[in-house]
């Protein structure tokens, strides 16, 4: 049998904070663009709900990249790139930044030998640090690590060096208009129907808050919990969309779900989809279209509009579609012809990335099945 082709290249596996990432050098990629972008999603497995054949741990916090060079900037040390990769779905995101990840930065440069020694500062004066600048590619900000120690964090078992982590410099890192992007300590917006009280911050991340009692929790619930709460997913994409448009990040809020055309929840193998598959909102739009079908008699007078707003679990999605007046013959062939032809345009499918010591260093081998991961 011949040989498959495999791609070397040394990599770093850190955890910071509540994450894990796998650490390259810049110099050992190839530069940004699709060559880069299929290499990472390849090295964590990506994509694959398990990701069993890369590095990723089946979930957000531990399909992560950290790509670190030295800094051309005179007020910076090292430039960071952090990318978030898909589990189940194929992308790889650059424009954000990881505080958890954001504290294995320095000690992974200091291991690598990308810079040099300056004096940090720590909250225990008896321990001597070191700080590194840090450039933050995807949000164009500054932060300061400053490393050493033992230290416990909640949700990690065992212990790591306490990093401190200066965002001074990240003030207004989505929308360069200060701490509070609003102008006010705190804003009213209508959730559910219901007029709640929140507050808007710009720092490290762009985040809104709000209080657990206006969503009839109590904070104290498990993300599992959360997470299969389809009454509290609906309300918290609300709830994101309206302080979007409040805070000025973008021009229109995504759609309401009650003014939806329909709700649809997709089901596969004995699971529910987390959204709406593509292929399930194209199907279920022609559905529509067919006078008589399930899907037409839900939807009625939508009948006549050319978007159909799908209603799922975590947002809405909007297809448009062409209806042409079809003959009995020809049924399936425009059918057919609409499922292959439909533009989709998927809002609510990105999500803000919200968001210690070195585990393992090692050379990953990439088995491309005989094609070289850089071709």
């Amino acid at each position: 049998m011949p040989k498959s082709s495999q791609y070397s290249l040394p990599a770093t596996y850190y955890r910071g904070g509540t994450s894990k990432a796998l650490f390259f050098r810049e110099d050992v990629l190839p530069g940004p663009g699709p060559q880069r972008d299929r290499l990472l999603k390849r090295a964590m497995g990506s994509p694959d709900p398990l990701q069993l054949d890369g590095m990723g741990g089946s979930k957000a916090v531990t399909s992560k990249i950290a790509i670190v060079r030295p800094s051309t900037q005179s007020d910076a040390d090292i430039a960071f790139t952090f990318a978030q990769v898909g589990v189940a779905r194929d992308f790889i995101h650059y424009g954000a930044n990881c505080g958890n990840i954001s504290a294995a930065v320095g000690p992974f440069a200091i291991e690598e030998g990308l810079v040099q020694f300056r004096p940090g500062r720590s909250v225990d004066t008896t321990v001597k640090t070191q700080e590194v600048r840090i450039y933050n590619t995807g949000t164009g900000k500054l932060l300061s690590a400053h490393v050493p120690g033992t230290h416990e964090i909640a949700g990690v078992p065992g212990k790591g060096s306490p990093v401190l982590l200066d965002y001074r410099f990240t003030i207004g890192v989505e929308l360069s208009r200060g701490l509070l992007p609003t102008g006010n300590a705190s804003d009213m917006i209508t959730v559910a129907k219901k007029e709640i009280e929140i507050t808007i911050c710009d720092i490290a991340n762009l985040c809104v808050f709000a209080n657990a009692r206006d969503f009839n929790i109590s904070g104290h619930e498990t993300a599992a919990d959360l997470t299969a709460n389809l009454d509290w997913l609906a309300k918290t994409q609300e709830l994101l969309g309206k302080a979007a448009v409040l805070a000025g990040a973008v021009v229109a809020p995504d759609p309401d779900p009650s003014k939806a055309h329909l709700a649809a929840r997709l089901f596969l193998d004995k699971m529910c989809h987390e959204s709406m598959a593509g292929t399930g909102a194209i199907c279920t739009t022609a559905c529509s279209r067919i006078p008589g079908s399930v899907v037409n008699r839900v939807i009625g007078d939508a009948m006549e509009l050319d978007t159909l707003e799908i209603s799922h679990a975590v947002g809405t999605m909007a297809v448009p579609s062409r209806l042409f007046e079809p003959s009995a013959a020809s049924w399936m062939e425009l059918y057919t012809y609409l499922i292959a032809s439909g533009q989709m345009h998927l809002r609510n499918d990105q999500f803000p990335m919200f968001c210690h010591w070195v585990m393992a260093s090692s050379s990953i081998n990439f088995d491309m099945g005989g094609k070289s991961a850089l071709t």
